[in-house]
């Protein structure tokens, strides 16, 4: 069951950590999709109290370093955690949706199969890096290596997340994923009519 309105088409975009998602959403914004990033709305879910004041019931701490400490070391509170926020971010999905106004939505999930968010949408794509430009990607974040497979090691494995995907971009470089990203928007448009 899709909760889409009928005029427009939704795209979920999901991929690895520093995988590119993020900037794939902003080309396709430029392109005029209407976008919308789950981890934008969980940064605003941690700014209200009642959901903090939840999460500290049911963790001991409402810090977010404390919680990404505890969540990506303890899976019993990882899960805890998703029951508390995955339907608040869902609710917000949702309202997005059926204000949306353009033919396309994108929104950015990162455990859109997780989650099985990907049953909820008409497309869905993974962007995958270049697993040699790791190591530079975690020096930008300031991230070790341990840490980036302690927080992604709750993930699907990249190739997983391609069988599964309708369309797989490959991030080698920003003006290569721009590209396809205008290519897939600009085919949309053209085929996509009002049911």
């Amino acid at each position: 069951m899709s909760f889409q309105p009928k005029t427009t088409l939704v795209i979920g975009l999901t991929g690895s950590m520093l995988s590119g998602k993020s900037t794939a959403l902003g080309y396709f914004k430029a392109c005029g999709a209407d976008t919308l990033s789950c981890d934008e709305i969980v940064r605003e879910l941690y700014t209200r109290p009642a959901v903090l004041s939840k999460i500290k019931a049911a963790l001991g701490t409402a810090d977010k370093a404390q919680i990404a400490a505890l969540v990506f070391k303890n899976d019993a509170k990882r899960r805890t955690l998703v029951q508390i926020l995955h339907p608040l971010i869902l609710k917000q999905v949702r309202a997005r949706i059926k204000a949306c106004k353009v033919r396309l939505m994108v929104v950015e999930v990162p455990l859109l199969f997780e989650a099985g968010w990907d049953k909820l949408t008409d497309l869905n794509i993974v962007v995958l890096a270049d697993p040699n430009t790791l190591p530079a990607r975690l020096k930008g974040r300031k991230l070790s290596r341990a840490q980036y497979l302690r927080r992604t090691r709750f993930q699907l494995e990249n190739e997983e997340k391609a069988t599964r995907a309708d369309v797989v971009f490959f991030h080698t470089r920003k003006a290569q994923l721009k590209q396809s990203v205008t290519r897939l928007c600009r085919a949309l448009n053209l085929l996509h009519v009002k049911k």
